[in-house]
């Protein structure tokens, strides 16, 4: 018999599963999965269609008890359903370059990872691709030691996946959502133009700093981040390019290393994977020493933060711990950013106040990437300081002081939800030539 996806006896079936996945240490492509759970007594198969087979016990479904799950439906149903709420979160960021050519093995990962991340309650985004993996998660710290067991025993084909926290605890994210992505790291290079798996040289966060810290001559530094990272933090003697996308960030670095493949290349990202891909791109191309830090600013910023506590337990707490890093470093979750040290870098936005705290117009349909200091956020509540924007925001929140605070589209209000940008991206992340053109136009 068929059933809809949404019965919810079938859900809650496939998300107690326990499951065993022999298939994943073979080298792609998978063969068909079959998996066992005598607890639940029922076994489910995932088709070549990318449909899902339950085998449910006998009068539970039914006088035949067999069950055939559309898999897109159901990791649509899973992504959209609201997970409990947890107070104590852990944000990990990881990622591996691994081929994996099929389509369909891209399907059930991405189911899988759905069904099980979500019985964990682990929230963020993991992307898919024929390259490999990458992603970013907030995990409840109580499962934590599960989920790293989960990849270690349950996916072997991410052998190498080194998982990276972040400075600061907490839930950067309100869902779990897995995609699948042609490429994990935009930069339109094609794959057989270099080896992506000919790596530059990883240095731990200790031998960087080692490293930078000896040196005499400022050496060739990169920051493969885009403008809007490395305006609120860098390392010393960074080389910032002035890009709103990785494309134009490896242009970039090309034109900076042009006839310099002799000399030694340093560069440093967020969590590591541009800078993987990157340096791959320059030792496919003759560049004898690239070296990149390794898990990028999240683990350097870890690791002075492990010196501080370090120094503090030996009772050193007057001694400062120099960072060669100045700011903070810039996230790509709720958090907008997490401080390395007290320097500010950069200025508001709106009235160029000393700021480095990132906030999004709260009029979605603007939606502006900008910093913005506590007194225009709320001079002009929260929005880009527009007279359009404040407006709109103001008309929603008079709106909403007539609902109930319970009534279901309460949230749906403010979130805007569906609300597409009119700036393009490159102009989002540009706020101060937005405001500009806005004055020029007032002018006329």
């Amino acid at each position: 018999m068929s059933v809809s996806f949404s019965t919810p006896p079938i859900v809650e079936l496939m998300l107690a599963a326990t499951h065993s996945r022999a298939l994943i240490a073979s080298s792609p492509p998978f063969t068909r999965h079959l998996f066992t759970s005598p607890k639940a007594g029922f076994f489910t198969a995932v088709l070549l269609d990318g449909s899902i087979q339950v085998q449910s016990p006998l009068g539970f479904e039914g006088t035949d008890g067999l069950v055939k799950v559309n898999a897109r439906l159901l990791r649509d149903y899973i992504q959209r359903a609201p997970h409990p709420p947890s107070k104590d979160y852990i944000t990990l960021s990881y990622y591996q370059f691994r081929p994996i050519p099929q389509k369909d093995d891209l399907l059930k990962i991405q189911y899988f990872f759905l069904t099980d991340l979500r019985a964990m309650d682990v929230v963020g985004r993991i992307y898919v691709s024929a390259e490999g993996i990458n992603a970013q998660i907030s995990c409840p710290k109580d499962r934590v030691e599960d989920f790293k067991e989960y990849y270690a025993t349950q996916w072997p084909i991410f052998d190498k996946i080194r998982f990276n926290p972040a400075m600061s605890e907490g839930k950067a994210f309100k869902k779990l959502h897995v995609r699948i992505k042609g490429q994990l790291v935009a930069d339109g290079i094609d794959n057989s133009s270099f080896d992506i798996y000919n790596e530059p040289t990883y240095l731990t966060p200790e031998e960087w700093h080692n490293e930078l810290s000896s040196q005499t001559t400022p050496p060739i530094l990169i920051d493969m981040r885009n403008h809007y990272e490395s305006s609120i933090g860098h390392f010393e003697h960074a080389i910032r390019p002035d890009v709103t996308t990785f494309k134009e960030n490896v242009d970039a670095m090309l034109d900076i290393c042009k006839g310099k493949e002799d000399q030694e290349i340093y560069m440093y990202c967020t969590g590591g994977i541009r800078c993987t891909r990157s340096g791959a791109l320059l030792k496919s191309s003759g560049f004898k020493s690239v070296k990149m830090l390794r898990g990028g600013v999240t683990a350097y910023g870890r690791y002075i933060q492990d010196q501080r506590e370090q120094q503090i337990a030996e009772g050193r707490g007057e001694e400062e711990v120099k960072s060669i890093y100045k700011g903070k470093n810039f996230t790509f979750d709720k958090r907008l950013g997490e401080p390395i040290t007290d320097e500010v870098l950069a200025t508001c936005h709106i009235c160029g106040t000393a700021c480095d705290t990132y906030s999004n117009c709260s009029n979605m349909a603007c939606n502006l990437l900008m910093i913005s200091c506590p007194a225009c956020q709320q001079k002009h509540q929260g929005t880009c300081g527009s007279g359009s924007c404040v407006e709109m925001v103001q008309e929603l929140n008079e709106k909403q002081k007539k609902i109930d605070k319970n009534h279901p589209g309460l949230r749906g209000m403010k979130a805007r939800l569906g609300v597409q940008p009119f700036h393009e991206h490159r102009l989002r992340v540009r706020p101060l030539k937005v405001m500009e053109t806005r004055r020029n136009k007032t002018r006329l």
